[in-house]
């Protein structure tokens, strides 16, 4: 833009879904964004990837220029100085410079074929469960809900980052499997769908409203998104499946407009079978399967059972003294198990009775409890601290 005549300026259309942290010199105008650091040429008017031998900058939160570098500041906690005319890098490790760390706050939680992983901000957490030796994988942007499939991992990575995969028996750090459309930017719950193949992931739309499904196929890499599945308010905060149908739980982002529709659909195609309005004053929290029923919490800790071949609700309760905002839930020997902020607890499967299995379990979550189950054992946080629970009930 030129300052002296604010209606002259040119516009450059960029490959990355966000620009920002600008910086310059006498030449070019640099500039991060979800596809690396680039650089735009004044003269020319053309965009170039700023090329140099260094590590992967992952989610780029700082760019500065001083005497012909860079100086760039990277999530996943290191700062590089980058010799433009040389192509070179120098990295500082933040925490080897003296800078204070500590565990982050959880995200997204898988189990499976001898590994539990943790989500995290920039990383994704490894634990060998033979071993109990823990590497952080790097991974730009946060694993919000993950799965593992045929021993590899799968996650929603939030922003706009799509469905990234993780091979632990290569020696390579994660990959993108697929993008989606930018604007829906936030998955927050996914489930395997074993009947159609399919990871079934359920996204919020932050800037646009409503949400979308997003479905992807392991095996041959199609991928597909069905853009507010419920309504064009009502994001997909939970997904869950039996035999081969997807149940999506709505919540509302906004103070207005309906919340906690559930939605059945067909995965494959996307075309809605039935819908539901369970009647409740907050939005869903989180859904599960378990027999013939559909058990849904709702962010002000009230549930309600869905008779699946009935479609009606033959259930409701306030357990809002176990849980109150943010949950996820899981079923696990004949019981669907949640656990919230404070506490893990479990349904009775006929009566939907709640019981307490630990209090004050208090997992550091960054964006709601997760839960997940391998080999017999319930994973979750207490405190920061992944811990695994036994727990046999007697029904």
């Amino acid at each position: 833009m030129d300052l002296d005549d604010l209606s002259s300026y040119t516009v450059v259309p960029t490959k990355g879904t966000v620009v920002k942290t600008l910086a310059a010199d006498a030449d070019r105008i640099y500039f991060a964004s979800d596809a690396g650091l680039h650089a735009y040429g004044k003269a020319d008017r053309t965009l170039s990837p700023v090329e140099f031998d260094g590590p992967d900058l992952g989610e780029i939160w700082g760019v500065d220029h001083v005497d012909g570098k860079l100086v760039v500041v990277s999530a996943y906690g290191f700062v590089a100085e980058i010799d433009v005319a040389a192509r070179t890098s120098v990295v500082t490790d933040l925490h080897e410079a003296g800078a204070e760390a500590g565990p982050q706050a959880g995200m997204g939680i898988a189990a499976g074929d001898g590994y539990v992983y943790l989500g995290g901000n920039g990383a994704i957490s490894r634990r060998d469960l033979r071993t109990g030796e823990v590497v952080n994988l790097p991974a730009p942007g946060e694993a919000k809900d993950a799965e593992v499939i045929g021993g590899i991992l799968y996650t929603g990575q939030y922003n706009a980052q799509g469905i990234w995969r993780y091979d632990p028996s290569r020696s390579r750090d994660p990959r993108q499997a697929a993008s989606f459309p930018s604007e829906q930017n936030r998955p927050l719950d996914t489930s395997w769908d074993p009947e159609n193949r399919l990871l079934l992931v359920g996204v919020q739309s932050d800037t646009e409203g409503g949400g979308a499904l997003w479905t992807y196929c392991p095996r041959t890499g199609r991928k597909a998104s069905y853009v507010n599945p419920i309504d064009d308010v009502q994001l997909v905060r939970a997904v869950v499946n039996r035999d081969g149908v997807a149940f999506l739980g709505g919540d509302n982002a906004s103070k207005e407009g309906p919340r906690a529709t559930v939605v059945a659909l067909d995965p494959v195609t996307g075309k809605e079978r039935w819908r539901l309005d369970p009647r409740q004053a907050a939005g869903v929290a989180a859904l599960a399967v378990q027999g013939r029923n559909l058990y849904g919490l709702t962010t002000r800790g009230a549930l309600f059972v869905v008779d699946l071949r009935t479609r009606q609700v033959v259930h409701t309760a306030d357990v809002s003294a176990v849980s109150k905002g943010f949950a996820a839930m899981v079923t696990h020997r004949g019981a669907v198990y949640g656990v919230s902020d404070t506490t893990l607890f479990r349904f009775h499967p006929k009566t939907f009775a709640v019981r307490t299995v630990v209090a004050g379990i208090n997992g550091a979550w960054y964006s709601g409890p997760h839960v997940n189950v391998h080999g017999g054992l319930l994973y979750t946080l207490r405190g920061h601290n992944l811990v695994a629970v036994d727990d046999r009930p007697s029904h």
